[in-house]
């Protein structure tokens, strides 16, 4: 799943430790601050000429970071946004990223309802077909 390879190499960069303070698809009630990386629907899979399989898929992800002080979360949500973008033909868990692009910069989507701010922003995401054997 592309969470998981995203969050490999968030984690890698020093940006968040899965489970500690990095979720995937779900976001806990504790800590206060932490980062979810959730995956939704992308653009449809591309095929390369005659091939019968899927060569190429497109999924999207949202970065969600959730802080007492929304300064916190934005520059958490600054600093994910920068490190995504770097992605190039990279080899993360067994699975091929070409790159990651951004969708749009990350802005204050408001409070949960506990009153800690909500910093996101959104990718698409090209990559090789996850190997399922």
């Amino acid at each position: 799943m592309v969470v998981e390879e995203l969050a490999a190499y968030l984690s890698a960069q020093g940006l968040g430790v899965l489970g500690t303070d990095m979720w995937l698809h779900v976001s806990p009630n504790e800590p206060d601050e932490q980062m979810t990386i959730i995956e939704y629907a992308g653009d449809e899979p591309e095929f390369t000429q005659n091939d019968r399989g899927v060569d190429t898929e497109n999924p999207r992800v949202q970065i969600a970071v959730r802080s007492e002080q929304p300064e916190v979360a934005r520059l958490r949500a600054e600093q994910v946004y920068q490190a995504l973008m770097k992605i190039r033909n990279e080899l993360l868990n067994g699975t091929r990223i070409l790159w990651c692009r951004p969708i749009d910069v990350p802005a204050l989507a408001g409070r949960d309802d506990s009153g800690r701010f909500l910093v996101t922003c959104n990718f698409n995401v090209k990559k090789e077909l996850t190997n399922v054997s």
